[in-house]
């Protein structure tokens, strides 16, 4: 079988689309989405976008009473950090940020998200969400950074809402889809050689037992005689090694202008890789439609955007034939499934992309328990963090087994940290970093 069938949707994914007009999401109550996203015989308009944006992603009408947020709290220890909510009736949802991103940004977790949320109910999450990004002069602060601070905030309310609900995350903004989810195993390695990488990808094999392989072409986000050469030897010595049993992607950051994707492009069909992820620099967005319908491979790309407007122009032009929204970098699961919701009526799969780092595996798996139009293999790196923790009820960690990691269970996150680590965190209570233990 070609690489590229294995790319495959799930049922009910329509046809191609349109241009869509910005729209605000302040919807509260769950109506149907199955008018939306099933195939039809026509190509949706900015109407359609519209009313697919409109619609609510949670399930507001799990919950009855009020959810009031009493205290939204920041807690540290060495270079870990938690975002912890607590409800007026002292129940709490938790999340862990990706410590590469929130040594950086913690501080507008303070200074410019949690006055939004703090005071307020749960049960309104979508509007404050808009409320947020709106709020003088948050708008001014949209990008990564902003986007991930809203993310690990969210994730912690519906930790909390789960808990609540006594649902998995993933219950509280779709239906299951599947219960067991295939990974690809992804190497960021740029600085060895082409046969060091290879000897990497098949450790990684090895540890997750995973039939699918992503690695990095190019310098990020600009390319050299040294990298070119050295990606002319991974992809075919990739494809070589390996053999046709297993799904190859690669991913060049941005590295290449058009003419060189062009040529990557062509190798990488000629060895029948499934995608070619962000070949052009992120931001260049009908450079990155000019490559896509040039090439017959799949393009991914969407891990650095932010703007719900930006991913709608990329998936309405097809400039892109696999959406990838980051989980964090896009804000969270709401916003990231509205993303999905838009690539299905424009008949595309969306692949999430997630960080190696915050518990990236365990809220892909939560969204992607929930998305229907996804491909056989998720992105999956490892189980590299440090903060302790277990699945709840058992003594074990979310980590792949066989190529495979299971649809979540428990309430919430479905995961306990270990709350003597927790007690030894310190709450940050200025934007000040000289705080930080």
């Amino acid at each position: 079988m070609k690489r590229r069938d294995l790319l495959k949707l799930s049922a009910g994914v329509a046809a191609t689309a349109c241009l869509g007009a910005s729209t605000t999401i302040l919807a509260s109550s769950n109506s149907s989405l199955s008018k939306n996203l099933q195939p039809n015989n026509r190509t949706p308009n900015g109407a359609d976008f519209d009313a697919i944006l409109q619609q609510p992603v949670l399930k507001r009408d799990l919950f009855k009473t009020p959810v009031t947020i009493e205290k939204l709290e920041l807690l540290n220890k060495d270079d870990e950090f938690i975002v912890r909510v607590t409800d007026k009736e002292g129940r709490q949802g938790l999340s862990l940020c990706n410590s590469r991103r929130a040594d950086s940004a913690w501080p507008m977790i303070l200074t410019l998200v949690k006055p939004t949320f703090e005071g307020k109910d749960a049960r309104d999450l979508e509007a404050l969400l808009h409320e947020v990004y709106i709020t003088s002069p948050n708008y001014k602060f949209q990008g990564l950074a902003f986007w991930s601070c809203v993310a690990w905030v969210e994730i912690a309310i519906l930790d909390l809402l789960g808990k609540i609900a006594k649902l998995p995350l993933w219950a509280l903004i779709g239906e299951k889809q599947r219960e067991k989810i295939g990974l690809y195993h992804a190497n960021g390695d740029r600085k060895n050689s082409a046969e060091w990488v290879i000897r990497k990808l098949e450790s990684l094999l090895e540890e997750s037992g995973a039939r699918a392989l992503k690695y990095k072409l190019g310098a990020r986000m600009h390319y050299t005689e040294a990298s070119t050469a050295r990606d002319k030897k991974l992809i075919p010595g990739v494809r070589k090694h390996f053999g046709d049993d297993v799904t190859l992607y690669a991913d060049a950051n941005g590295s290449y202008d058009i003419p060189m994707s062009l040529y990557m492009g062509k190798m990488l069909e000629e060895h029948d890789y499934g995608f070619f992820e962000e070949p052009v620099p992120f931001d260049y967005l009908e450079e990155t439609k000019a490559v896509t319908d040039q090439l017959a491979i799949t393009v991914a790309g969407g891990e650095q955007e932010t703007s719900m407007w930006r991913f709608k122009w990329l998936i309405a032009n097809r400039a892109l034939t696999l959406v990838q929204p980051d989980l964090i970098y896009f804000g969270g699961l709401i916003r990231s499934m509205r993303v999905a919701r838009m690539a299905q009526l424009a008949g595309l799969p969306c692949v999430p992309h997630i960080s190696g780092l915050g518990l990236g595996q365990l809220y892909m798996a939560h969204f992607v328990t929930a998305l229907p139009n996804t491909t056989d293999f998720q992105e999956y790196k490892g189980d590299r963090d440090k903060v302790p923790y277990v699945l709840s009820g058992t003594n074990k960690r979310y980590k792949a087994k066989d190529g495979y990691i299971n649809a979540p269970q428990g309430v919430g996150l479905g995961i306990t940290f270990d709350p003597e680590y927790i007690a030894e965190m310190k709450e940050i209570t200025s934007s000040i970093p000289s705080q930080l233990s």
